[in-house]
């Protein structure tokens, strides 16, 4: 068909320049085949067959799951009369990549692409009693459900989807005893996918949340972002993965979440974060509630429009390089001891909360106000001019140094209250450790992110 093209442009572009070749054109279109076909009819891989889809050009052969797929022999192909194939049968291809397949018939031709899969089992989506959805970990092979802590666990119906063609065992809707981890069975031809699914009660807000990351899937963030989003997935009641991407492109709606938490690196600034600007300020001002640690926390400035000077914190550094702390690394609540945020985290005698222990390794990524700096000169000024109150400071106790923040609810458009943003930009609340260092602390940060999120679900 290229050549068609190609031949007819150029006998057009003769014709409009007043150039005629009437006799060689005739001769040349009339020795075009044209009417042959490129269809695939059949074909057998490894011993398996094909499913073809001659719209879409695609061939697609499910394998074992033990089989190589680096070293694929084709048995046997079925084309229509007269045409031919770049393949043939006997032609051992690497089908752990896309492999192209290209039909000729006299002189048209078409591209396949070939698909080679191993059979696969998954859980897609599960729920207790069709209210409490699934955290699922497909590589881990876990199912975990986080339920309010007064719910009967004893006789909870299972329901879930599955991959296609994939059967479950218990079946879906089953009432199962959840007191203990069951297991779900998922099967589809030589596949067998065993998952541990249990149901933890705690305190989690059951509120819709998402994880905000600048790439397509978790396994593409920045390893901070990564381990923070992992842990969030795993361990928070009826929270998603949402990309950037699929926010801007409109796939996903930002007010269906009841608060989104943005853990941003400061490679990410300011990026596609500067295209979603106004859809990330219309679903704040329409009561929107946002985590804003490490990065994200740059954002309240004229990109969201929280702040009402529109302005970052003005002392921000680190985050580049890794170095192994001396000290134990938190922050300073004097004054702020009761804010729902710091329940249940234990603070020592100088008001200090721990969140990395000497011996990790840490970025130092720091986002703080200091308050006594132009243009604010004192605390009270701060408040006035960012809208904010001040919750906590830096290591060591300094009021001026302010590492988290709060803007509460305002009227922003008539007839709508805005949501409500904490801001956290403490070195100490960092999820990754280059080394993995067993942090003394983690269960502080941990806490510290559990109450931050059910706090703005409120």
């Amino acid at each position: 068909m290229n050549t068609l093209y190609s031949r007819l442009i150029l006998l057009t572009a003769l014709i409009l320049a007043g150039i005629t070749f009437q006799s060689c054109n005739d001769d040349n279109l009339s020795d075009l085949r044209l009417d042959g076909s490129t269809m695939i009819r059949s074909l057998t891989l490894g011993g398996y067959e094909a499913e073809i889809d001659n719209r879409a050009k695609t061939v697609a052969v499910g394998l074992p799951v033990d089989c190589d797929l680096t070293a694929l022999t084709l048995d046997e192909i079925t084309l229509e009369e007269g045409a031919t194939s770049d393949i043939r049968p006997g032609d051992v291809l690497d089908c752990s990549i896309p492999h192209s397949i290209t039909i000729t018939n006299g002189d048209v031709y078409t591209r396949y692409t070939l698909i080679a899969r191993h059979d696969n089992a998954e859980v897609t989506a599960a729920s207790l009693n069709n209210k409490y959805p699934a955290a699922i970990d497909n590589e881990a092979r876990t199912i975990r459900f986080f339920v309010p802590i007064d719910e009967d666990i004893e006789a909870m119906a299972l329901y879930y989807t599955l991959t296609d063609g994939a059967t479950g065992d218990p079946e879906p809707g089953t009432v199962i005893d959840f007191t203990d981890e069951v297991t779900l069975t998922v099967s589809y031809r030589t596949a067998t996918i065993r998952y541990a699914v249990s149901v933890v009660k705690d305190d989690m807000s059951q509120a819709p949340k998402a994880f905000i990351g600048n790439a397509d899937s978790v396994d593409a963030l920045t390893p901070e972002a990564r381990a923070a989003a992992d842990w969030m997935l795993a361990n928070v009641a009826n929270s998603r993965f949402v990309s950037l991407q699929s926010v801007l492109s409109g796939d996903v709606k930002l007010g269906d979440f009841t608060m989104i938490w943005c853990h941003l690196d400061w490679l990410d600034w300011p990026g596609i974060m500067w295209d979603t600007r106004d859809l990330f300020n219309d679903y704040y001002i329409k009561g929107g509630n946002i985590l804003a640690s490490r990065d994200g926390a740059r954002y309240i400035n004229d990109v969201w429009r929280i702040a009402l000077d529109q302005q970052s914190p003005n002392n921000m550094f680190g985050g580049e390089i890794y170095e192994t702390l001396a000290d134990d690394l938190g922050f300073n609540i004097t004054g702020h001891e009761d804010h729902p945020l710091f329940a249940g985290l234990p603070v020592d005698a100088s008001g200090k909360i721990n969140l990395a222990g000497a011996g990790c390794r840490n970025s130092g990524r720091c986002l703080q106000w200091m308050v006594d700096w132009d243009a604010y000169g004192s605390m009270s000024a701060w408040e006035s001019k960012t809208g904010a109150t001040a919750l906590a400071s830096g290591n060591t106790y300094d009021p001026n140094a302010v590492v988290i923040a709060e803007f509460a609810p305002r009227e922003i458009l008539s007839g709508y209250t805005s949501g409500r943003v904490v801001t956290i930009g403490t070195p100490g609340f960092e999820w990754y450790d280059p080394n993995s260092t067993v942090n003394p602390y983690r269960a502080n940060i941990e806490q510290l992110a559990k109450n931050s999120i059910n706090y703005l679900c409120k």
